[in-house]
């Protein structure tokens, strides 16, 4: 028995996951993804997150062939932090245009404003982005994560986030020791939101065909290279609610037979402390359906006096939150609650984000917030988000409708509450460009191309 156990961890292999952003722990882990990969006996696991983090994620995901290993953070250095602001501005996106116009209006930073500018055309020439990714790789450490490379010898490295500069590290050191490589996007925003790839990977996944083309045109990954698998946390949705609406909405204190709207109010972070999130909800609260208040994730929110729950018409739901995405924290169980509520709301309220795509999973119609509570220059309005080019793709598509007023606002959301089937053609157009596939396989077909490639 002693020799098969010593024979069995010969033939092991071992693979490395990053877990640094908070998200990842709902995106990837508690996916079918995880669930398959560990059943490969001569597989060995070895999930890398945050040391704060380690406890809850080994109560989650640990097992026979899964270590969670919790990793000190470190502090970036000048070098660091400059070479992050040079991979930002060499992308020349729509949202990277509207950072640099915040950052000479809000930040005052005149001087740096031509030298942005210029690394920003200087990053449509191929032979600019190589000369920086060399001097990248080279200049920067690639020891930070020795001590786990050489414990456990990896086969193969998974970042779960291209763009997380942790997992960048971990790359980088992965490369250096010529070890093979797989990286995901993500997010559907982070090609155009996140700046220039500082690494490109063996082997890149992505969710949609469209974040596809972004980064073989925008990232230098070659086509081949790139595999399409969908959106695995979208696996869990299309198998409907975990609990039925007389439970939630008894535990809620909110009427079975009312319509229910859901409002996701936009953080502080967004908004800039405005009162627009309150002056929102009071609006709501003047038509003829009760409401669903989902405080953010990340970030605080202003929702004013209304804000309190009132049987039969508003109610507050409080997700643990955190100051920051990187710290923020939704596990399989936290994604239920909000996949509950969504499920059996009728129109959902919201500010441009990923939200709006789980809503249109659930086939709800969905209504932006386009406007300020007053007049804002452009740079710091909310305006300038819905700019973005994912945001813009997005609403060009006609599944989602933008009020640029209070008034559109009320409108649109009663027309919705009224005849829910509008715009329902244009939200399987989202569902698609957005989604891929809702066929429950996105975790096996991201298990099948970690699987493939480690053999």
């Amino acid at each position: 028995m002693v020799d098969y156990i010593i024979d069995m961890e010969k033939n092991q292999k071992t693979i490395f996951i990053t877990a640094f952003f908070g998200l990842i722990a709902r995106n990837v882990l508690a996916t079918d993804f995880l669930e398959l990969v560990k059943q490969d006996r001569n597989l060995k696991v070895i999930i890398l997150t945050p040391l704060k983090k380690k406890e809850r994620y080994q109560k989650e995901f640990a097992h026979d062939n899964v270590v969670v290993e919790g990793v000190v953070p470190k502090s970036f250095s000048r070098l660091e932090r400059f070479l992050e602001v040079i991979f930002h501005n060499l992308s020349d996106t729509a949202a990277w245009r509207i950072h640099r116009l915040v950052n000479v209006k809000k930040d005052k930073k005149y001087l740096s404003a031509p030298l942005l500018w210029l690394l920003s055309k200087l990053g449509y020439l191929f032979f600019v982005r190589r000369v920086f990714r060399w001097l990248d790789y080279h200049l920067l450490d690639k020891n930070r994560f020795k001590e786990y490379f050489e414990k456990y010898k990896p086969q193969l490295v998974f970042s779960t986030d291209v763009f997380e500069p942790n997992d960048v590290d971990v790359l980088r050191g992965a490369i250096s020791r010529k070890i093979y490589t797989i990286g995901m996007v993500r997010s559907w925003d982070n090609i155009t939101t996140k700046g220039l790839n500082r690494v490109i990977t063996d082997k890149l996944i992505v969710n949609t065909e469209s974040v596809k083309e972004e980064a073989v045109k925008l990232n230098d990954v070659k086509l081949e290279n790139v595999s399409v698998v969908g959106v695995p946390h979208y696996d869990n949705y299309i198998v409907g609610p975990t609990v039925s609406k007389d439970e939630l909405f008894n535990e809620l204190d909110l009427d079975l037979n009312k319509k229910t709207i859901f409002f996701a109010p936009p953080a502080d972070l967004y908004t800039g402390h405005s009162t627009i999130s309150g002056k929102t909800l009071r609006l709501l609260s003047n038509i003829d359906a009760q409401i669903i208040v989902r405080l953010p994730v990340v970030g605080d929110v202003n929702i004013g006096k209304f804000g309190q729950p009132i049987p039969n018409k508003i109610a507050v739901d409080k997700p643990a939150s955190s100051q920051n995405f990187s710290d923020a924290n939704i596990f399989k169980s936290e994604d239920n609650r909000l996949k509950n509520l969504l499920y059996y709301s009728d129109v959902v309220v919201a500010f441009a984000s990923t939200l709006a795509i789980d809503a249109i999973v659930f086939g709800k119609p969905v209504v932006f917030i386009g406007f300020d509570d007053e007049l804002r220059p452009y740079w710091d309005s909310l305006v300038r988000y819905y700019d973005y080019d994912h945001q813009r793709k997005l609403l060009e598509m006609g599944g989602i409708r933008l009020a640029k007023n209070f008034q559109e606002l009320e409108t649109l959301t009663k027309n919705y509450l009224e005849n829910p089937e509008l715009d329902e053609p244009n939200r399987r157009k989202i569902i698609k460009e957005r989604c891929w596939k809702l066929d429950g396989h996105s975790g096996e077909r991201l298990a099948s191309v970690i699987l493939t490639n480690l053999d």
